[in-house]
């Protein structure tokens, strides 16, 4: 491998697994969740979920923007190609003792003992980014953790611990270290904040980490808004659902569900057993709240619906089904996409399109798609389409109001805000399902709709994206059929909801 000048800053490039004892990120999962990283080391690898499209996308979004803010504040960047990560190590090492300007992807690894045991640790750490900077009158590496975030997580300061903490193995003094968080307008990180190295926290942390690798016992279950993106999730949802676990009730936040289990209530027979009016004595529980939650436990313990209440008339009859994709444009969040279908599932799609007006196209899978130059075109576009009645336009959350309101032509917001309904806030007031989610998807997919394609929005941008770049109708069809699929899935729940409705007021 050719060893470059000094002057330049290096990126260390590498697609290898990492099986070290503690590594980074291991710390900062122990932050949010012991048990994730107790099976990862010790369940069969085998039982993991695939990677949830949410994960995949947030590391997507994540490295992207770590490879802007690098190309923003490097003037140069030199690819050094490592095969293992011991080679990694060693090039990191190497690229050091050569006093290169900067480091990225530098590998760092120490072995060392935590606490009084024989246990030797192998603790590792990949930097975004090492600087080399004058420190008390020395040159030593920096390292700069970058997020894409705007606002600091416990979890970033412990990394930098860990990174500082190493870097000190090997330069003899804890360095100065910086968070970098979000981009200006330039491409620049908008906050760089120092770190305050902690040792303390550091080796708290790394004990607990390997306590748990080594010889802790098995974690409880945990279910927790954060584990939508763990591949664990389906491996303690069945552990939940075996020990009746009230994690699984729908709405209860951290601090009331540790609220009802300092009452004694720990399984979802517990919270069945008590009355609405006992749970109400319970802090962070409600007049309106106790009966969902009671109702939930029933739902997830037999294994049903639980009706709390009639299905009011305007959902009764017939309307259209309604959702909308969002992008951002000169600072307003506008639709690019909105879909709607009748009560048996006929669909029609709008779009922005590179078009002079509004005209229609019919993508390779039958679905006519009407595209419009802007989002004002698609909202008059979907206006005039459902003008010829007044029946209610059923949506799924508060969130397609709202764009209406915010981006829509003010007739256009005065002709259809009358007709909206929020067909999920209805559902949750209703009824209850043995679902810890009242999102669209689930919802959808346990009333017996089969979900086509992927069920990712940020997918389907991306494809709505490529056609803008390629005029690939393939990769349009993609989007639209996750657009239409929304729409449609609605109209399945709204269906299942009248026909399964009690009798109640017309």
């Amino acid at each position: 491998m050719a060893r470059p000048p000094a002057g330049s800053t290096r990126l260390v490039t590498a697609e290898f697994p990492i099986d070290a004892t503690i590594t980074a990120q291991a710390l900062r999962h122990a932050l949010m969740c012991e048990r994730r990283v107790w099976l990862d080391a010790h369940a069969d690898s085998a039982l993991r979920d695939p990677p949830a499209p949410e994960a995949l996308r947030l590391y997507a979004l994540g490295s992207q923007h770590e490879a802007a803010i690098h190309a923003a504040t490097v003037p140069e960047i030199e690819p050094v190609a490592i095969a293992s990560w011991e080679e990694g190590v060693a090039v990191t090492r190497d690229l050091m003792r050569r006093g290169v300007a900067g480091i990225l992807g530098a590998c760092l690894e120490a072995r060392t003992p935590l606490d009084l045991t024989d246990t030797v640790y192998t603790l590792r750490g990949r930097v975004d980014r090492l600087v080399r900077v004058w420190h008390d009158g020395e040159a030593v590496y920096s390292p700069v953790e970058i997020k894409q975030r705007n606002h600091p997580e416990d979890a970033d300061w412990l990394q930098l611990d860990l990174y500082v903490w190493l870097l000190s193995l090997i330069q003899g003094t804890p360095p100065p270290a910086e968070l970098w968080l979000g981009a200006d307008e330039l491409g620049r990180p908008r906050w760089r904040l120092a770190h305050d190295y902690d040792e303390d926290r550091l080796m708290a942390a790394a004990l607990r980490a390997g306590h748990l690798l080594t010889s802790a016992p098995e974690p409880p279950v945990r279910i927790e808004p954060h584990c939508a993106t763990c591949h664990w999730l389906a491996s303690c949802q069945g552990v939940a659902r075996r020990e009746r676990r009230i994690d699984l009730l729908y709405g209860v936040s951290r601090t009331t569900r540790a609220n009802l289990e300092a009452a004694g209530i720990r399984h979802l027979e517990d919270v069945v057993a008590r009355s609405p009016e006992a749970l109400q004595a319970i802090k962070g529980i409600g007049p309106k709240t106790a009966p969902r939650i009671r109702a939930n436990a029933q739902a997830w313990l037999e294994n049903r619906p639980v009706w709390l209440d009639a299905l009011p008339a305007v959902c009764r009859q017939p309307g259209w089904m309604f959702d909308l994709e969002t992008w951002e444009v000169r600072g307003r969040t506008v639709p690019w996409c909105m879909g709607w279908c009748d009560g048996d599932g006929q669909t029609l799609i709008a779009l922005v399109a590179p078009v002079q007006l509004p005209e229609t196209l019919a993508l390779p899978d039958g679905q006519t798609v009407i595209l419009a130059p802007d989002s004002d075109a698609a909202w008059e576009v979907f206006a005039q389409a459902v003008s010829e009645d007044h029946r209610p336009i059923f949506h799924w959350s508060g969130y397609d109001a709202a764009i209406l309101r915010g981006s829509a032509p003010a007739h256009v917001t005065a002709q259809l805000m009358p007709r909206l309904h929020d067909l999920n806030a209805t559902l949750k007031r209703v009824i209850s399902l043995p679902l810890k989610s009242t999102s669209i998807k689930p919802v959808s997919t346990h009333l017996g709709f089969a979900w086509p394609g992927y069920q990712d929005w940020f997918a389907a941008y991306l494809d709505y994206r490529h056609w803008l770049e390629t005029g690939s109708l393939e990769a349009l069809a993609r989007a639209c059929l996750y657009q239409r699929a929304d729409v449609q899935s609605m109209a399945l729940v709204w269906r299942w909801l009248v026909d399964h409705a009690p009798p109640g007021p017309p």
